[in-house]
């Protein structure tokens, strides 16, 4: 055979090899650069050229390889499922070459040649003036485009940072309140200018890995539906009796005769007795209703007297009281959160918290109450979405519910809070609603109070004593819907609504115009 027909022949052989490449490959130059560079490719190739296996990892990869005239030789090599930028690094490294990649291009040379061309643009980057640009960002805060650059700079370059400062303003709400606001203030101002000076080669990385990181960042929609059902119950029962005309309602113990006199017709013995469990409140006699004492006179609930004023005089009084108190708040916040970072929705309100000093003259101590700061009290919810991949959502969730009943403290009143809080990471689909639940209190307290021995005895034990049960239930439940918000997925109505909600100060037609 000629040896044009030995050449045809290898590159028959080349080509048929070449088909072998992953499953689901095609043959044709096109369809073959269109394929994901991130795909794996199987080789099994034996005394090939290795210019024409570089070219085929080509097709495969989507990119373009360029070799240098000192690139030659045979190999042979069998790869299975292995990713492309892989098998290319194994290949060349086992014939002593390598290759650098410049975007698309790769070029493929000795492993001398290359260290020696890296030591050249080294001298040159010592030598190259350096240029300055500025770049005005869209998207992303200069400080975080900064921290990510800075890696890019050669030896020579330099990144700044262009700060605007604004006036400080007024401070409302009081000093401390005021102190805080200019303190966020400070913490959110942001900028978006870059000025980079290095050499031309470093600056064109530069603005490639702007055009990379320098976009649109996507949001999130929460909306949230917290439920708080509260029902407390209270129930008072009690039986007070005793002897003469003031019995159960005078703490005075009236007697009465048993015997006659001999001698002036009066009497020479006398018993009397008072059950007054109603003189004094059970420790768990907690109405909502502040107005009932829960002590005689009775101001709510059903009190029967009844007295016997001849013979033996005697008075019973029969107390009962039962209080049902429903309550069901229902909170439905909506907030709309950038991907990564932090979003607070609050229903409530500050409480203040005072401090003391005392200063000490030559007199009476002079007692000093100022602001400490504000205690945020009421629904509160934290969350931090993140994006992921195939509408996925990861987000971190941190739902409170604070309240208060009482205070604590003399001069200066300081709030005891009842606090239900949860923190938690999710996993969610876009559009999908997550429920929080558990979140439940319960409590049962029971009094009684009574006479010894007497209280204990089966169904007469009641008419010596009183018995009160309060039971205090809440529960809370907590709708999460997260929306994965896409370009004009919101309706200028929803923004208006939104708007609105946020106090934005425009009517709704206003916004709605602005919004198209």
């Amino acid at each position: 055979m000629s040896g044009w027909g030995l050449k045809f022949s290898a590159l028959v052989f080349i080509f048929i090899l070449s088909t072998q490449i992953s499953a689901g490959a095609v043959a044709d130059e096109d369809n073959a650069q269109k394929l994901s560079s991130s795909d794996n490719v199987t080789l099994d190739f034996k005394d090939a050229e290795i210019t024409n296996v570089l070219k085929i990892i080509s097709y495969k990869a989507g990119v373009n390889i360029v070799a240098a005239p000192e690139v030659t030789g045979n190999i042979t090599v069998r790869l299975t499922d292995v990713p492309w930028q892989t098998a290319l690094d194994v290949i060349l490294k086992t014939h002593g070459f390598a290759f650098e990649q410049q975007g698309n291009i790769i070029s493929v040379a000795p492993i001398t040649k290359i260290t020696e061309q890296k030591k050249q643009e080294v001298e040159l980057a010592q030598v190259q003036p350096t240029v300055t640009e500025v770049f005005n960002l869209k998207y992303i805060d200069a400080q975080d485009a900064k921290k990510a650059l800075e890696s890019q700079l050669s030896p020579r370059g330099k990144i700044t940072i262009l700060e605007m400062t604004g006036q400080s303003g007024w401070e409302f709400g009081g000093k401390e309140l005021g102190k805080r606001r200019k303190e966020e203030k400070e913490k959110l101002a942001r900028s978006k200018v870059l000025i980079v000076s290095d050499i031309p080669p470093a600056l064109e990385e530069i603005r490639k890995v702007i055009a990379q990181i320098d976009v649109q960042p996507q949001q999130v929609l929460i909306e949230t539906k917290i439920i708080e059902v509260s029902n407390n119950k209270l129930r008072d029962i009690g039986f007070d009796w005793g002897t003469g005309t003031g019995g159960a309602t005078s703490t005075t113990i009236s007697t009465q005769s048993v015997s006659k006199s001999v001698v002036d017709g009066g009497s020479q013995e006398n018993v009397g007795g008072n059950v007054l469990g109603s003189q004094v409140k059970p420790s768990v006699f907690s109405p909502v209703a502040t107005a009932i004492s829960g002590v005689y006179p009775y101001n709510a609930g059903l009190s029967l007297l009844f007295q016997k004023l001849s013979g033996f005089q005697f008075e019973a009084l029969i107390h009962a009281l039962e209080e049902d108190v429903g309550v069901n708040t229902l909170s439905a916040p909506r907030i709309l959160a950038l991907n990564n970072q932090e979003a607070t929705i609050l229903v409530g309100t500050r409480y203040p918290i005072l401090k003391q000093d005392t200063v000490a003259t030559t007199g009476s101590p002079v007692v000093n109450l100022t602001l400490d700061y504000y205690q945020d009290i009421g629904i509160q919810l934290n969350v931090i979405p993140q994006i992921g991949a195939d509408n996925s959502i990861n987000m971190v969730i941190h739902p409170a519910v604070t309240s208060y009943t009482n205070t604590l403290g003399s001069n200066v009143q300081y709030p005891i809070l009842e606090i239900r809080e949860a923190e938690t990471r999710i996993f969610m689909k876009d559009g999908e609603t997550i429920v929080i639940g558990g979140l439940l209190k319960d409590v049962k307290n029971k009094s009684v109070s009574g006479i010894p021995f007497l209280k204990d005895l089966p169904y007469l034990g009641k008419l010596f004593g009183r018995e009160t049960v309060d039971t205090e239930k809440i529960d809370l439940i907590i709708f999460i819907t997260a929306h994965i918000v896409k370009e004009g997925s919101l309706t200028p109505e929803e923004v208006a609504e939104m708007e609105i909600k946020l106090g934005k100060g425009r009517t709704r037609d206003e916004a709605i115009i602005d919004s198209k």
